[in-house]
């Protein structure tokens, strides 16, 4: 083999070893990543983006709740006491801990609404990693279903009764990033923030009551009386 061709061959080894170490476009909470949309291959209603581990992709619904320190397990018994019930839909993926395996949706719940038997809410959750489970919740209706309602709408219509007036939101600056028009995904109202759904409220700091002033004592001026 000449000087060039190995010089080729040695470009061409190293090109491919960066291609596979190259940083995945994830989003992360506490410390574990995920994709921050779903990748639907072949949903031409999804949006084409070169990943720089997969290549050409289709990035679909956002991720948009989260559930700090519960298992698969946990997160489903809670949506199915909240009157969700196990349904089907399109098999999509995430990126977790191997960006370059993508991992197929671990469970599907839907929420019938209304009259019409395909409008629901639907929801795709994920365990990505011992300490996390991660979800994207959207609304919709026909066949096949399409998007027909804001995400956020859907977000809060899930996390609400699950966490009412503590639900925390968390910002996830790689989905926001990749939004063509700012706070829209696929033509519906998307903030960028995720749902932080805890399994109990936090913890507040006791209350300590305000200091009462001692009231000062006032002494009353004496009298002297007048000498006769």
């Amino acid at each position: 083999m000449s000087a060039r061709l190995l010089l080729l061959a040695t470009a061409a080894c190293a090109a491919l070893m960066l291609a596979g170490t190259a940083a995945a476009l994830t989003d992360t909470y506490d410390g574990v990543a995920f994709s921050p949309f779903t990748i639907a291959p072949g949903n031409n209603d999804c949006v084409d983006e070169n990943d720089p581990v997969l290549g050409w992709i289709k990035n679909c619904d956002p991720v948009n709740v989260l559930f700090p320190g519960q298992s698969l397990d946990v997160v489903v018994a809670r949506l199915q006491a909240a009157g969700w019930v196990v349904a089907g839909g399109g098999v999509q993926y995430l990126q977790l801990a191997d960006a370059a395996e993508p991992v197929p949706v671990q469970i599907q719940l839907g929420l019938p609404d209304g009259t019409d038997p395909t409008m629901r809410y639907h929801v795709r959750l994920w365990q990505a990693d011992a300490t996390l489970t991660v979800g994207s919740v959207h609304h919709e209706h026909g066949e096949p279903h399409k998007i027909d309602l804001a995400w956020d709408a859907a977000e809060a219509f899930l996390a609400t009764p699950l966490c009412g007036a503590w639900c925390a939101h968390t910002l996830l600056p790689v989905q926001s990033s990749l939004q063509t028009v700012p706070g829209m995904w696929r033509g519906w109202p998307n903030d960028g923030l995720a749902t932080v759904i805890a399994v109990t409220p936090p913890v507040q700091p006791p209350v300590q009551p305000p200091v009462q002033a001692k009231p000062r004592h006032r002494h009353k001026p004496k009298h002297h009386r007048a000498g006769s």
